[in-house]
């Protein structure tokens, strides 16, 4: 069984806006993926340590993530990431694309959000502020204030659409429904 849940997780910009946030969908498949790439990274010893080069992090897209700049669900982003680190913790990762600003969230550990994900109910949005999972902060603490923040911006938006990224080397873009395609190509 999948479980698919949402994710928001509070964007640290330098231009300050605390409403900055991205918001992905997590399911177990996800989960199991986090744990395999952490795998993937070398863990750090004595003997890499005093190497020039040390990997310590992977870094993969993240392309169905939404990011949120103030009150307007942002398509100007790019490379929209997660970066998963050796110490066993996450963060995600953007580029502002008007003012080519870096975009990030603080970092979450791995196994507290594979955790989380385990044991709370089905379908709870989880919201991660400031490495903190805020779910059952006090509506009266900063923690609280920022999830009706959240809340109260709230629009519906139409689905996402296909994403470039998803997409295998010499695979063709999906074709996106218009007035253009052919009849024969359209998506019902």
């Amino acid at each position: 069984m999948s479980r698919p849940r949402k994710v928001a997780m509070q964007v640290v910009k330098r231009s300050g806006a605390t409403t900055h946030h991205v918001e992905f969908t997590i399911d177990d498949n996800f989960a199991d993926r986090l744990r395999q790439l952490r795998s993937l990274v070398p863990p750090l010893h004595s003997m890499n340590r005093t190497r020039d080069l040390v990997i310590d992090k992977v870094r993969v897209r993240l392309p169905n993530a939404v990011w949120h700049c103030g009150a307007e669900g942002d398509n100007g982003v790019d490379g929209s990431c997660i970066v998963i680190s050796a110490d066993g913790f996450f963060n995600c990762g953007g580029k502002d694309r008007k003012t080519r600003e870096k975009m990030v969230t603080y970092t979450f550990p791995i196994a507290r959000l594979v955790e989380l994900h385990a044991e709370r109910p089905e379908g709870e949005t989880f919201y991660l502020r400031d490495g903190i999972f805020t779910n059952d902060e006090p509506a009266d603490s900063a923690a609280g204030q920022w999830v009706a923040a959240l809340h109260e911006q709230e629009v519906v938006r139409p689905p996402e659409a296909p994403s470039d990224f998803d997409t295998l080397q010499g695979v063709p873009l999906r074709v996106e429904q218009g007035a253009h395609t052919p009849p024969s190509l359209r998506i019902n």
